[in-house]
């Protein structure tokens, strides 16, 4: 069944300065908050299956000390199952990631060691502006036993949102929890966030693998009458900049 969290979307920049949405479970780029912005090319949607980050106006930043790739792009032989990726990249909705590609990040210093950080550096557009929506789905941590830790920054290298935010990532992990039980794509969850002065970096630690990068600069209101007996407020954090 879809997350109620398709039909938060669409937010005007009215609403607040400043918007992050709390963890939302994803199994396609439907239960995104950013849904309907993806099918009317507002918001790109980087799913890393061409093993390669190359949609527009992204790139690794040059100033940290990792470099990412894709899983099969680094380990063309990887095991199915050691990928966790979207559950619909295969083609299905079926609770089976294994098939897919992710996004994971080694390190420049220790010899291509799997690193728990990673990084994307937005760039202004042809006109000149920095993507306002960003998100990403974590269908990985890297250690459960510590937080993980996104940060959103502005183009000035500001926190946009007052502390980086944490996120336990046993939180998302079914009963009876266990190791095993963050094989499922059930684990998978969506992070985003708005601001109206544009997002120029979005930070992640104590990830293992990414999935779904998206990012753009509008999305489409509902109509009235669609808002009308919602109680969808409830998915969204309002956040004054930091």
């Amino acid at each position: 069944m879809k997350s109620l969290a398709i039909f938060v979307p669409l937010i005007s920049p009215s609403f607040a300065a400043s918007i992050l949405w709390d963890p939302l479970p994803y199994l396609s780029e439907a239960d995104s908050p950013f849904y309907q912005g993806i099918l009317d090319g507002m918001i790109y949607l980087e799913n890393f299956e061409d093993q390669a980050l190359n949609t527009p106006f992204v790139r690794e930043p040059e100033d940290v000390p990792y470099f990412g790739s894709t899983y099969r792009q680094l380990i063309p032989s990887i095991s199915n199952g050691s990928v966790r990726s979207v559950d619909s990249d295969d083609g299905a909705v079926d609770f089976n990631g294994d098939l897919g590609d992710t996004w994971i990040t080694t390190t420049n210093s220790i010899g291509g060691q799997i690193y728990g950080s990673m990084s994307f550096e937005f760039l202004r557009n042809g006109d000149g502006f920095f993507p306002t929506y960003v998100g990403i789905v974590i269908t990985a941590a890297d250690d459960l036993r510590r937080a993980v830790e996104l940060s959103f920054r502005g183009p000035a290298g500001n926190n946009l949102f007052a502390d980086t935010d944490l996120y336990d990532p046993m939180d998302w992990v079914p009963f009876p929890q266990s190791i095993e039980d963050t094989r499922t794509p059930r684990t998978h969850r969506f992070i985003g966030a708005y601001h109206e002065d544009g997002i120029a970096r979005l930070s992640l630690s104590n990830v293992w693998q990414v999935d779904h990068l998206q990012y753009g600069y509008a999305i489409p209101e509902p109509s009235t009458s669609f808002l009308i007996g919602t109680s969808l407020i409830p998915f969204l954090r309002r956040k004054r900049p930091a």
